[in-house]
């Protein structure tokens, strides 16, 4: 059966293999390796950060399926005003990047781009937003996934979004990441990624509807677990198999069905 995390960072300067095989030992099968915010690689930034995630990847496939990920981040605005670039060219500068390495078969998606998770003044949030706008027209017209990065957002919110999505994007290739359990109950069509807590998946799991399972660890040694640990989603694939009377159906959609759709790899499926 294959066991997927949907999301997780994994560095050198971190736990690195020993964070993947953890997962591995706890019986997972496949993850999804996005690029984390590296703010020392100062020239070439995004090259530098691509090259560093394809590099971890690569190590990671002699122990599991991998999909890779790579994007700027929304709070690399931060890092290249402070650096005194434009952050909107280098953001789209590094979206140009990631997929010329996408196309050229070295990772698989884009992400995760978007807005910040908080309050930020309104050149910083429009910024975010034309990199996003950016973002989604090169999904679409590249048939690359993208994972989008956003605050918290009620049912109206994802109306928004959604409606953003099928005028620019290609509603059928793209994840809200981290997104609340209960936000699989809005009536939209975005595909959502939620954290693999226990209480999290009962509740997605009532809405009947297609989602993915993440635990968005970020892999700081400073921060053992967070956002939580990496043997969580195959611990919750465990749950579901022992609390459900449909599990294979639910085990299916969730590891196989939905990721299968968006990143299109045989091995969800095989």
């Amino acid at each position: 059966m294959v066991v997927f995390d949907n999301f997780m960072h994994i560095r050198p300067s971190g736990c690195f293999i020993k964070a993947a095989l953890r997962f591995k030992m706890a019986g997972g099968t496949a993850l999804n390796l996005v690029n984390f915010p590296e703010h020392y690689l100062c020239s070439n930034y995004y090259e530098k950060l691509y090259n560093e995630t394809i590099k971890t990847g690569k190590m990671i496939e002699e122990h599991l399926n991998v999909i890779i990920t790579l994007g700027p981040y929304p709070l690399d605005y931060i890092y290249f005003k402070n650096s005194g670039k434009d952050p909107l060219k280098e953001m789209v500068n590094g979206i140009d990047l990631a997929v010329k390495i996408i196309k050229d078969g070295h990772a698989d998606a884009l992400g995760e781009i978007g807005t910040p998770h908080f309050n930020v003044d309104d050149d910083f949030y429009n910024v975010c937003l034309k990199v996003l706008d950016y973002a989604l027209e090169a999904s679409r017209d590249n048939k690359i996934p993208l994972i989008i990065h956003s605050e918290d957002f009620n049912c109206n919110g994802y109306k928004n979004l959604e409606d953003k999505i099928k005028r620019l994007g290609d509603i059928n290739i793209t994840v809200k990441h981290h997104a609340n359990p209960n936000d699989i109950g809005c009536n939209d069509y975005l595909y959502k990624s939620i954290i693999a807590s226990r209480s999290g998946i009962r509740n997605a799991i009532n809405y009947k509807k297609p989602f993915m399972i993440e635990t968005d660890y970020v892999d700081d040694k400073s921060k053992p677990g967070k956002v939580i640990p990496p043997e969580s989603v195959p611990l919750r694939a465990r749950m579901i198999r022992n609390s459900y009377d449909n599990h294979d159906e639910i085990l299916n959609m969730i590891f196989s069905e939905v990721p299968y759709k968006i990143y299109k790899k045989d091995f969800f499926i095989d």
